[in-house]
C-alpha cells in the first residue's frame, strides 16, 4: 500500500468570506433570538433562578476555585476545548500555550503543563495527565488528549502530590493528576446550542440534545462540535470535529448501567518552533513561521497531524447493599493517524512522516463499602496499550524543487508491542469525632514492551508498515531490546486531617508516585552512529532505565470565614531516578539520562474574598523549587554539573488572580496570571525571562421564557499584547535540541449559547 502524502490547498478568498458570513449570520440569529425573548419576558419568569451546567473544579487543590468561579469557569477557558486552560488558575499549575484556543497546544506530542515543576508527560510517556471516570482512557502520541468537549464535563477533579490509591491510575501519575467527569444525560428534554467567533477566523458550533426520561428509567444525549480556525502567523489552519454520546439506564433499585462514547477528528498545521537564538528577537519570532514554498523544507504544509480518535467505556454499578456497590468499568481508546513535520538529520534537513495506529483498552473492578466508620474502596485495574511510544514507524523524505517529496529511505522500523499494567489497591477513610484518617495502598506491576528494531535494505516507500513486517526483515540486534522490562512496587498513600471547629482545619500527607521514561529509543536511533562509534547498544541504555519514584509530603491548613477562605500548604518531595536531556561529550550526543536524585519543595497560597454579594475575589501564589540534589554521570560517567539547578521550564513564582463583578445580567471578569523566570536547559545557559499577561471577560445572562437561559459573551484574551515565550520543549526528537515557541498574541471570541 502507497503512503499518501497530503499537501495542503489554501482556501480562496472567496470561499474564506463566504464561511466567514455564515458564521457571523448564526451568531447575529442566535443573538437576536434570544433578544426577542428577553423583550417579551418580564424578569420574573419561573426560569429565573436556572444556571447553566457548567463545570465544577475540584480535588485537593481546587475547592476555593470552584466557589469563586462556579459558571464563571468558561472564562478561563472560552474554547471550551482544553481542560488545562480551565484549571490555569490554581497554585502550581503551569500551563503554557502557542494556540489561543488550544487545538495546537503540542510540544514534542505532550501538553506544556507542569504540576510543582513536575513535568509528568515528558520523556515520551505515552500517556495523559487527564482520566476520565477515573480511566486511562487517553494515550499520547497522537490525538487522544482533546478529544472531549467541556461542554460534557460536569466536574474537574485535580490531585497534587499525594493522592489517594483510587486516583491517578495509569502508566504514570508522578506530579499530579486531573480526573474528568462526564455529565449525565438530564432529567428532562432540553437542547444547548452555541457559537463562536473570534481572531484568525476562528468558528465553533456545539449543539447538544438531552432526550430526558424515556420510557423506564433510560436517558441519553448526543452532542456534536465543529471547530476551525486559522494560524494566527503564517499559512495554515487546525480543523476538530467531535461527537460525543451517553445513555444511561437503572434496570432495577440495585442495577445501573452507563455507557459513553466519543469519535473526534482533527487536522492541524503546527507552529514553527525557534532555537534560542532565534526566539531571543520576540517580535521576529511573533512573525516568523513555516513558508509557503513546497519546494523548502520550510513549507507549513509539511508540518501538520491528521488524527481520528475513538472512545468507548461503559459503567455497570450494582448495589449489594445500603452501603456497599460493585462498580465494572470496560474501556477501549483507539488513535490512528500521522505527524508529519521537518526534522534536523546528520545529513541535513528531513521531512518525517511519523505513522500512529494504537490502541488501549482495559477494566477497572471496584468496590465500595463501609464498615463502621470506615469507608473501604477495594479495587483492581489491568490496562494494555500498544506503541507507540516509543515509536514504531520513522519514514524520511526529500523535497524536491518540484515541490515534491521523495522517499529516502526508513528511519525506524520497529515491532508493535505493547505496554501492560495491573494494579490492585485499596483505600479507606476512617472519621472518628474531630479527626478524618485516609490510608491507602497500590501496588504496580508495570512491564515495558519489547523493543525490536529490523534492518530496512530493501524496503521502499510503497510498503506499509504491516506489509513491512510481513516481509519479515532482519532484526537489528545492536538496536533493539528483546526483551520486555518490568517494574513492580507498592505505592502508599496516607493523610490525617483534624477538624478545629466548623471554619479551621488542618492535614498532614504522605504519599508516593511514580513514572517511567521511554523516549531513549529515539534518541538512539537519530545518533547511531555516535553510539556505534563508543560501542553502546541501545540494550546498554535500555537496561539502565529505572523507574522514576516520588515521595511526597505536604501539611496544609485551611481558614473559612462568612465571606472568605484561605488555604495555606507548604510541601516537599524526593524524587529517585529523576531524568534529564544532556548532551554527553563522551559519545557526543544528546540523550535523556534517568540516574539522579532531585528535590521539590515550596508554598502554596489560595484565597477567595467576597466583600459584596455581587463582587467575588480569587488569588492564588506559589513557590515552586524543583532540582537535582547532585551532579549527574553520564553513561561514560562524566560529570555534569546541575546540584541545585532548576529544572527546565519550571518557573519558581506563580501568581493568578480572578475578579467577577456582576451588574445585573452582566458580569465582568478580569484575570492576571505572573509566571516567573524558566530555563530552556538544565545548565541554565538559555534563560527565559518571566511575563505577566491579563484576559478580560464579559457576560451577560438572562433567564427567559422560552429559553432557560442565553449567555452572551466577548472574551478578550492577552489584552495589552504582550510578546513572550510560551512552550518550551528541552526534549524534543526533530531537532534533539531545545526548541521554544512564543505565546498567543491578543485574541478576540465572541459567544452566543442558548439553552432550551
Amino acid at each position: 500500500m502507497a503512503t499518501v502524502i497530503y499537501k495542503h490547498t489554501q482556501h480562496s478568498f472567496m470561499e474564506k468570506r463566504c464561511k466567514k458570513a455564515v458564521r457571523l449570520t448564526t451568531l447575529l440569529v442566535l443573538l437576536a433570538a434570544g433578544t426577542a425573548h428577553a423583550e417579551e419576558n418580564s424578569p420574573d419568569t419561573a426560569w429565573k433562578n436556572y444556571t447553566t451546567e457548567e463545570i465544577t473544579v475540584s480535588g485537593k487543590k481546587g475547592d476555593i476555585l470552584q466557589q469563586v468561579t462556579g459558571k464563571e469557569s468558561q472564562v478561563l477557558n472560552p474554547s471550551q476545548m482544553s481542560v488545562y486552560k480551565a484549571i490555569n488558575l490554581i497554585p502550581s499549575l503551569s500551563q503554557q500555550s502557542v494556540d489561543p484556543y488550544g487545538l495546537a497546544d503540542i510540544v514534542n506530542y505532550h501538553e506544556s503543563f507542569r504540576f510543582r515543576g513536575v513535568e509528568a508527560t515528558a520523556g515520551g510517556v505515552p500517556a495523559t495527565t487527564v482520566n476520565v471516570e477515573g480511566l486511562p482512557v487517553t494515550g499520547r502520541p497522537g490525538g487522544g488528549a482533546t478529544i472531549y468537549d467541556l461542554e460534557n464535563i460536569s466536574d474537574i477533579d485535580i490531585y497534587t502530590g499525594v493522592m489517594p490509591a483510587y486516583a491517578g491510575l495509569g502508566l504514570a501519575d508522578v506530579g499530579g493528576k486531573i480526573d474528568m467527569k462526564i455529565r449525565r444525560p438530564e432529567e428532562r428534554f432540553g437542547v444547548q446550542l452555541k457559537q463562536s467567533i473570534g481572531s484568525n477566523d476562528f468558528s465553533r458550533t456545539y449543539l447538544r440534545i438531552d432526550s430526558g426520561r424515556l420510557a423506564g428509567s433510560t436517558k441519553g444525549f448526543i452532542s456534536f462540535s465543529e471547530t476551525a480556525a486559522d494560524k494566527w502567523k503564517g499559512e495554515g489552519d487546525a480543523e476538530r470535529k467531535n461527537l460525543m454520546a451517553g445513555i444511561t439506564s437503572e434496570f432495577s433499585d440495585n442495577i445501573k448501567l452507563e455507557t459513553f462514547l466519543t469519535w473526534s477528528k482533527g487536522d492541524i498545521h503546527t507552529y514553527k518552533p525557534f532555537t534560542y537564538t532565534e526566539i531571543g528577537d520576540l517580535d521576529r519570532a511573533y512573525e516568523t513561521d513555516y513558508g509557503t514554498d513546497a519546494g523548502s523544507y520550510d513549507y507549513y504544509g509539511w508540518n501538520r497531524n491528521e488524527f481520528e480518535d475513538w472512545m468507548f467505556m461503559a459503567n455497570l454499578e450494582i448495589k449489594t447493599g445500603e452501603r456497599s456497590k460493585i462498580n465494572i468499568k470496560p474501556y477501549y481508546w483507539s488513535d490512528k493517524g500521522y505527524y508529519l513535520e521537518t526534522i534536523s538529520t546528520p545529513n541535513g534537513q528531513r521531512i518525517r512522516r511519523w505513522d500512529i495506529d494504537h490502541d488501549l483498552k482495559g477494566v477497572l473492578g471496584e468496590y465500595k463499602t463501609r464498615v463502621g466508620d470506615v469507608d473501604l474502596d477495594l479495587g483492581y485495574i489491568y490496562h494494555t496499550q500498544k506503541r507507540p511510544g516509543p515509536p514504531t514507524s520513522w519514514k524520511n523524505y526529500t523535497v524536491t524543487a518540484s515541490g515534491d517529496l521523495k522517499f529516502a529511505g526508513w528511519n525506524i522500523l520497529s515491532n508493535s508491542s505493547s505496554h501492560e499494567l495491573h494494579t490492585p489497591f485499596i483505600d479507606a477513610v476512617w472519621h472518628a469525632g474531630d479527626y478524618q484518617l485516609e490510608a491507602g495502598l497500590k501496588y504496580v506491576c508495570y512491564t515495558l514492551p519489547s523493543i525490536i528494531t529490523y534492518t530496512t535494505t530493501g524496503i521502499g516507500e510503497d510498503v506499509s508498515y504491516d506489509d513491512a513486517l510481513a516481509l519479515d526483515p532482519a532484526i537489528d540486534t545492536e538496536a533493539s531490546a528483546l526483551d520486555t522490562k518490568s517494574f513492580s512496587r507498592l505505592f502508599p498513600n496516607l493523610t490525617l486531617t483534624r477538624f478545629l471547629g466548623d471554619n479551621v482545619s488542618i492535614h498532614a500527607s504522605y504519599g508516593e508516585s511514580y513514572v517511567t521514561h521511554v523516549d531513549i529509543y529515539p534518541y538512539y536511533i537519530s545518533q547511531r552512529k555516535q553510539f556505534h562509534d563508543k560501542g553502546v547498544t541501545f540494550q546498554d541504555l535500555w537496561d539502565k532505565r529505572r523507574m522514576e519514584i516520588s515521595k511526597n509530603t505536604e501539611i496544609g491548613m485551611r481558614f473559612t470565614g462568612s465571606n472568605w477562605s484561605i488555604e495555606p500548604t507548604v510541601y516537599y518531595s524526593r524524587h529517585e531516578n529523576k531524568q534529564a536531556v544532556l548532551y554527553d561529550a563522551d559519545i557526543d550526543a544528546c540523550y535523556p539520562i534517568n540516574n539522579a536524585d532531585a528535590e521539590g519543595y515550596g508554598i502554596e497560597l489560595e484565597a477567595e474574598y467576597k466583600p459584596l454579594d455581587n463582587l467575588k475575589c480569587y488569588g492564588s501564589f506559589s513557590w515552586n523549587r524543583f532540582a537535582f540534589t547532585q551532579d549527574i554521570y553520564s553513561e561514560k560517567e562524566s560529570l555534569i554539573d546541575v546540584k541545585g539547578e532548576q529544572v527546565p521550564d519550571a518557573p519558581e513564582f506563580l501568581a493568578k488572580a480572578m475578579v467577577s463583578w456582576k451588574i445585573g445580567d452582566f458580569t465582568i471578569s478580569p484575570v492576571m496570571r505572573y509566571s516567573s523566570t524558566r530555563y530552556g536547559d538544565v545548565l541554565h545557559n538559555e534563560k527565559i525571562d518571566g511575563t505577566t499577561l491579563f484576559d478580560l471577560d464579559l457576560t451577560w445572562s438572562k433567564a427567559m421564557l422560552g429559553f432557560k437561559q442565553v449567555d452572551c459573551s466577548l472574551s478578550l484574551m492577552n489584552i495589552f499584547d504582550e510578546h513572550y515565550v510560551s512552550m518550551i520543549s528541552t526534549s524534543d526528537y526533530k531537532t534533539l535540541k531545545t526548541s521554544y515557541q512564543p505565546g498567543a498574541p491578543f485574541t478576540v471570541m465572541a459567544t452566543v449559547a442558548l439553552h432550551y
